[in-house]
């Protein structure tokens, strides 16, 4: 017979498998326990200003916390190359912190944007004059990027991200006649490992 205690007792498991259900689906969006990642890169930058013209190699370092499959922060240590003209020479690096929404495509393929901020430092070196100075500043940034899974902990990115170097004629010399203000393209190739 169907008593009052059996249809307590179907309610509860009823209940039961439903909140289990609802924690399992919660899971697939948020992440009880983040994902987290470590890589390097190497890659070349272009840089857009009439004064630097030069294409130069550079390295990175980032680390990656995931909080489900869409959405990461990352921070990154960026070692820029020297780049300069026939008056100044700036040798260059930054650390930056940048969210990233990511898009899996597939299993092994995904595509990702990120924005953030870049904090640099320069140490340049005034020719004319054989004098060198140190200047600093923080800009927003840009970049996005594929997402090739190579093994179950280990991914290939390839990425392109877009920096700005901005320093006033005032804080370099008056032998530099105009601002720098410099836009990065750097392209890179990177490795991926998640823990």
């Amino acid at each position: 017979m169907f008593t009052k205690t059996s249809a307590i007792l179907s309610i509860a498991m009823i209940s039961s498998a439903a909140v289990a259900q609802s924690d399992t689906q919660e899971n697939n969006n948020w992440r009880l326990h983040p994902e987290f990642s470590i890589g390097a890169g190497y890659g070349l930058t272009k840089l857009k200003d009439d004064e630097f013209k030069e294409d130069e190699a550079a390295k990175k370092i980032f680390a990656l916390v995931k909080f489900n499959e869409y959405i990461g922060v990352e921070a990154s240590y960026i070692d820029f190359d020297e780049a300069g003209n026939d008056v100044l020479t700036l040798d260059a690096d930054g650390r930056s912190l940048a969210v990233i929404f990511e898009a899996p495509l597939s299993e092994s393929f995904s595509l990702y944007a990120k924005g953030g901020q870049l904090w640099w430092d320069a140490d340049a070196a005034i020719t004319p004059i054989n004098a060198s100075d140190n200047y600093d500043g923080d800009e927003a940034f840009w970049g996005g990027g594929a997402k090739i899974r190579l093994s179950e902990n280990l991914d290939l990115r390839i990425e392109y991200e877009r920096f700005d170097f901005n320093i006033s004629r005032d804080e370099i010399d008056v032998l530099q006649q105009d601002d720098i203000d410099m836009d990065v393209d750097f392209a890179s190739v990177n490795l991926q490992f998640t823990f």
